[in-house]
């Protein structure tokens, strides 16, 4: 059997920590992109304010600086102007380091002295500037900066800016800046783990929502198949209760048939024969005549009464409550000690007429048993219309005070469910609902409705 909870609180659980780790992973890419565009921006109005003061020498550096090959061995001095310009600009801590990158790609000037004579021609940042471009990148700390081939200590961010004289002159050179964005990564973590955190709270309460429902739909799951496993098995023992019931009732109408109808109809068979054989005088005659009326009313009476059991012709001619008047009455005359009690405030345009046969035969049914186990004298027969609801109760209590607590057929007493098995099978097959409860005191309480 598909166990549903189980799979689904699993899957929950992993689609909810996969959303979690998805959301994060999201902010951070939106974090990282969004640093680097306010640091570019940032270090491009600070260097372009900066700059202008100290262009002159930054262009008389780069040119002095074109030939400079990587590893040169003589790398010319950086101009006392451009050197104070440099050194207040990284007064303030906020930038950390400055390179200067001739057009051939080879560091010029670094803050760093060791990094002087490094060939970077192939580092994207330089490619993008020397192309007119400006080249931004975050380098987290302990992490490997594979534009300069190193480890890095701080989270910085890296700014390739193209210096030329003018917008139409040819780029001279790359300055190059790392600033420190240590606060503002670490704000990012914080506002990473906050956005972790509270992702994991609202789908954890989500899924405790989705779980509680899912736990209830398994529940009224589980219940609906139980209810159908229960039915099912109802219904299977119902119908072998029919085959059974039909073959013991084809048998009892061939036996009837057999040892009385047929008998009665070979005794006349007889009869006739011996008066056409004996026709000496005319009393002979008549009197063989005379014996052939009882035995024919006797025959009559017995496919009477076969045609009844089959189905009575009142039933179609007159109605189920006056051919239910009948049957009380017959009853009675059958059993003088029980007395039937009924209560039916009904029209007949109010029963259904598909219900009318299924009504009869569960009357005649229960009435037959009850006959034979009940002691009170007295069974209490009520049909009634409550709403769209048509109810049938047949009860042959002593007394209307006993406990009465409605248990279904298939939990009481084993015997008296196959005696009222019938009465359970029609209404199940007719499309209603039975219910029966067999109390201390004596006595039977049967109900069956169905919805109109």
């Amino acid at each position: 059997m598909f166990k549903l909870f189980r799979y689904y609180s699993a899957a929950s659980l992993v689609a909810v920590l996969a959303t979690a780790v998805l959301l994060t992973w999201f902010y951070q890419q939106v974090a990282i992109q969004g640093i680097a565009q306010l640091a570019e921006r940032s270090n491009l109005a600070l260097t372009r304010a900066a700059m202008y003061p100290m262009k002159p020498a930054l262009l008389e550096f780069l040119n002095a600086t074109a030939e400079l090959h990587w590893n040169g061995a003589s790398h010319p001095p950086l101009p006392p102007e451009l050197a104070g310009s440099i050194k207040t600009l990284m007064q303030d801590g906020f930038i950390v380091r400055i390179k200067i990158l001739n057009r051939k790609g080879v560091v010029a000037f670094s803050t760093t002295p060791a990094q002087i004579g490094n060939d970077q021609s192939r580092n994207q940042g330089f490619i993008s500037a020397i192309n007119g471009g400006v080249g931004t990148a975050i380098i987290y700390r302990d992490t490997f900066n594979s534009y300069d081939g190193g480890i890095e200590k701080d989270n910085l961010t890296q700014t390739y800016i193209p210096v030329r004289a003018s917008p139409a002159e040819p780029i001279q050179g790359v300055f190059e800046l790392y600033t420190d964005v240590n606060s503002l990564v670490l704000q990012t973590e914080r506002t990473e783990f906050i956005i972790m955190a509270g992702a994991i709270l609202i789908l954890s309460g989500l899924y405790a929502v989705l779980i509680l429902i899912v736990r209830r739909a398994n529940n009224t799951i589980e219940l609906q198949q139980r209810t159908i496993h229960e039915r099912t098995e109802t219904l299977e023992a119902l119908s072998a209760h029919m085959l059974k019931s039909e073959e013991s009732h084809k048998k009892k109408i061939a036996f009837e048939l057999h040892e009385g109808l047929a008998q009665t109809l070979s005794a006349l068979k007889l009869q006739v024969e011996s008066g056409r054989h004996n026709h000496q005088t005319d009393d002979a005659g008549a009197g063989s005549v005379e014996s052939i009326i009882p035995v024919l009313q006797e025959a009559i009476q017995d496919v009477r009464a076969i045609a009844t059991d089959l189905r009575p012709s009142s039933l179609d001619d007159l109605g189920l409550l006056l051919t239910l008047n009948w049957l009380c009455r017959e009853f009675e005359l059958q059993h003088p000690g029980i007395h039937i009690e009924r209560q039916i405030p009904l029209q007949e345009r109010d029963i259904p007429i598909t219900l009318k046969v299924i009504l009869y035969r569960i009357i005649v049914s229960v009435l037959g048993d009850m006959a034979q186990h009940t002691n009170t004298g007295r069974i209490h027969l009520a049909l009634w219309l409550d709403g769209d609801t048509l109810t049938l109760l047949i009860d042959d209590t002593a007394t209307e005070a006993l406990d009465r607590t409605v248990t279904p057929l298939m939990n009481i007493d084993p015997q008296l469910r196959a005696g009222f098995a019938r009465m359970e099978q029609l209404t199940t097959l007719s499309g209603g609902t039975f219910t029966a409860s067999h109390h201390s005191g004596g006595g039977t309480t049967l109900r069956a409705a169905w919805n109109r």
